[in-house]
């Protein structure tokens, strides 16, 4: 006779794992937790058991800290991405600055703070130190100095514009009356905290000199053409601003990073409107005229006060505000009924930097520009990129589906106007086709 009873459930145990996979666990484990996965750097005091002693009882131990500087902002305006590779630089030119430094007998170790900055550890009472080394402080201004000159070499001027990188040394005696875990950790305290005070000072310096040009009203605009790519006839001008020459706020770039530092962003985007409008040179009155405006501006009940309105287009009667497509993201609903007031006011749209955000697509789809302006990223070294090439005609064919104008920036070499022509791009600007320049058609004072 059959049971129609079932036999009792027993726990499934998982198998278990291979002797070899533990440690490859716990290792990776240990790496994710001690390493940065940037800069393959350790950011923990204390990464390697077997060297804590030696680190925690060094006798004249020797901080520098590098401090990466940045505006608020820089990731959002350059992207994570770019930030990443700042850091993988400088992480880089350390290891080839310590190599080779008169130090190098002395170095124990270099770290990354977690938070952009490096820590380097000396044993200064380590023998191979030579008599003509250079100091602590010395040794810090050099690789403070090389870091600077890489990231210009690999970032170019407009990116490093809003990097800073601070350094600072300091010296400690050993005391063994404290632990020596957190003697070690209370020094590189000291030296974030002089470097801090530093960037601290820097900031409030530079807050105080933009109040200065916006109270004196000390900005300029020079104007750079927007060219007919196949014939080089001029379709318009777009409007720049500079600040006062030969001083740290003379890039526009600083300039916004500064004032949105310190939340001066619309006090300084409505004097650079000021400054464009109140001296256009006859030429530029004569040519449709871009100027750059953030969403914030835009925004602002001042500009949209129906008398500035009509004051911009007594002033110029053919503008096309440009936008940034990395201001847009996310913020299309609460935009459209502005972007309809300043059509209204008769004037044009056009989507900046097109290609280098997160989002064109997407911009592009909401906006309906006019003009999108393909970013100089994409421009660069075209004719030898197939994939720069791709996008470009990819925004080219999303433009004609929505009744856009493509213009090309940051045109520099004859190569990338040629490959922009072959790809049908009808209009461009860069250094190739004219630099921007304080007055146009008279005696210009070229930037």
């Amino acid at each position: 006779m059959s049971s129609n009873r079932r036999p009792p459930l027993r726990a499934v145990r998982p198998a278990p794992r291979p002797d070899s996979a533990e440690p490859a666990i716990d290792r990776l484990r240990q790496e994710n937790l001690l390493y940065d996965s940037v800069t393959k750097l350790p950011i923990h005091p204390f990464e390697d058991p077997a060297r804590v002693s030696a680190i925690e009882r060094i006798e004249r131990l020797g901080v520098i800290y590098l401090q990466i500087g940045k505006f608020v902002g820089f990731e959002e305006l350059y992207g994570w991405e770019v930030y990443d590779r700042v850091l993988v630089a400088v992480a880089r030119g350390l290891r080839e600055d310590l190599a080779a430094s008169p130090l190098a007998g002395s170095f124990v170790s270099l770290r990354y703070s977690g938070a952009d900055g490096f820590f380097l550890l000396f044993d200064l009472a380590a023998p191979g130190r030579g008599g003509g080394a250079p100091s602590l402080d010395e040794e810090a201004r050099r690789l403070q100095e090389n870091a600077l000159r890489r990231l210009r070499q690999a970032f170019g001027g407009t990116t490093v514009d809003l990097m800073s990188v601070h350094a600072a040394s300091h010296t400690a005696r050993d005391n063994p009356q404290v632990r020596p875990s957190r003697h070690l950790v209370r020094n590189l305290q000291e030296a974030v905290r002089i470097v801090t005070q530093r960037q601290t000072r820097e900031k409030l310096e530079l807050c105080g000199a933009l109040k200065e040009v916006i109270g004196r009203r000390r900005l300029k605009a020079a104007f750079q053409p927007v060219c007919h790519l196949p014939d080089g006839g001029v379709h318009g001008y777009e409007a720049l601003i500079r600040g006062p020459r030969g001083t740290a706020l003379e890039q526009a770039n600083v300039l916004f990073a500064v004032a949105h530092d310190n939340d001066m962003d619309v006090e300084l985007e409505t004097l650079c409107l000021d400054t464009i409008f109140s001296s256009l040179p006859r030429a530029v009155g004569k040519r449709r005229l871009f100027v750059n405006a953030s969403s914030t501006l835009l925004r602002h009940p001042v500009f949209l006060d129906e008398r500035n309105l009509k004051a911009i287009n007594r002033s110029h009667g053919d503008v096309v505000v440009e936008i940034s497509e990395k201001e847009m993201v996310g913020d299309y609903c609460s935009f459209g009924g502005i972007l309809e007031k300043v059509r209204a006011a008769k004037m044009k749209i056009a989507i900046d930097d097109a290609g280098s955000g997160y989002s064109g697509l997407e911009t592009i789809l909401y906006v309906r520009p006019d003009y999108i302006k393909v970013a100089d990223s994409l421009v660069r070294n075209l004719e030898l990129d197939p994939i720069k090439r791709e996008i470009i005609a990819s925004l080219a064919a999303i433009g004609q589906r929505v009744g856009a104008t493509l213009i090309a920036e940051g045109i520099e070499r004859d190569e990338e106007r040629k490959a922009l022509v072959e790809l049908a791009i009808p209009y461009g600007q860069g250094f190739l086709l004219g630099r921007p320049s304080f007055q146009v058609g008279g005696r210009a004072g070229t930037l």
